[in-house]
């Protein structure tokens, strides 16, 4: 079985699927406790969790404790939780108690492995708890994925339909902080009840302070050749707290997804599958295929060509945040609209 995303462990435990180990390979904390709560209340019955659910932390934990406490039986549920967290700072010991444990077999012991594996380490331990558990990939959604993490975060946990436009400006408001965003859409499921839809009369409504310009709706301007509207709303773009690195890179981002689009819906599909983006992004498809058909290859490079030089000078003390991405647009203009006249 491949890894399951967070939805794809909540369906599974829909299904009365439980029972065994899981390896949360967590990049972000909000997503690590909140597979872990639906992990715990999935195995526990109520009231049992003072008795039957151990936390240990990794970090600093000894060999010898932490397998007297995985030996331990259940008293109150069916199953023993235990979890452990930030495991990839667990002792060589500690780890090879662990692999025991998630290779061997116990009676109503299920155990939680949670951890975030350093890039490009090749350590046994993370290969044995991926053959031996049930692997759950929590993987943080990028910025660009934010509104569809949460529209699809709406749909599955609440039933409720977000308006994407909305998400988007609730995304922007609050940045990539996925506890806060999550306690927002909270507020807001509750604020429209029983309506089951959310606009972006009731984000205006219920949130707190929202900027006045949509980062995805401005970068979508752009690569609609709004030109003087996108670079008239850069200042206030910078004033809510944007700066021109992230701008520039939401700016590339979505000119090489456009690139990719002038080869089909397929490709993109495919690209966007390979790196995980696949599923807050599936929406957004149709988007990038629309504004693939205003574009050549040539100007898509060349905006890439500039949007690197902007992000060289901005890094270098060259041009201020302001000057640098005002500078990157209009020469990407003036390139396009070359390229129209031709």
């Amino acid at each position: 079985m491949g890894e399951l995303t967070f939805n794809g462990l909540r369906d599974r435990l829909s299904q009365g699927k439980i029972g065994g180990n899981y390896f949360l390979k967590a990049e972000d904390s909000f997503l690590r406790d909140e597979a872990i709560d639906l992990l715990t209340l999935a195995h526990l019955d109520d009231g049992s969790a003072d008795f039957d659910l151990d936390l240990i932390d990794g970090e600093g934990v000894g060999a010898e404790t932490l397998a007297s406490r995985l030996e331990t039986h259940p008293l109150l549920s069916p199953h023993r939780v235990v979890v452990i967290r930030s495991a990839q700072s667990l002792t060589p010991s500690a780890r090879a108690v662990v692999e025991r444990a998630v290779q061997g077999a116990s009676s109503g012991r299920v155990l939680i492995v949670s951890a975030e594996i350093p890039k490009s380490s090749k350590a046994k331990f993370y290969n044995v708890l991926q053959k031996n558990c049930t692997v759950v990939s929590l993987r943080a959604p990028s910025p660009s994925e934010l509104p569809g993490w949460l529209v699809t975060r709406a749909q599955a946990a609440y039933g409720v339909k977000f308006d994407t436009a909305a998400a988007q400006l609730l995304a922007q408001g609050i940045g990539a902080r996925l506890g806060i965003l999550a306690r927002e859409l909270d507020k807001l499921v509750t604020y429209v009840s029983p309506r089951s839809e959310i606009g972006l009369e009731e984000v205006r409504a219920a949130a707190g302070a929202l900027p006045q310009v949509d980062r995805w709706e401005w970068v979508d301007r752009a690569l609609d050749r709004e030109f003087e509207s996108a670079v008239t709303d850069i200042p206030a773009l910078l004033d809510t707290g944007e700066n021109a690195v992230g701008l520039i890179s939401a700016l590339s981002e979505a000119f090489l997804r456009v690139g990719l689009a002038r080869a089909g819906d397929t490709k993109l599909a495919e690209v966007l599958k390979r790196d995980g983006s696949y599923g807050y992004l599936r929406w957004k498809i149709p988007v990038y295929a629309r504004q693939a058909r205003g574009w050549t290859e040539a100007e898509i490079d060349s905006a890439l060509a500039e949007l690197l030089r902007a992000d060289r000078l901005v890094k270098s003390g060259g041009l201020t945040d302001r000057a640098a991405l005002q500078e990157a647009l209009l020469r990407i203009a003036v390139f396009a609209s070359q390229g129209k006249r031709n």
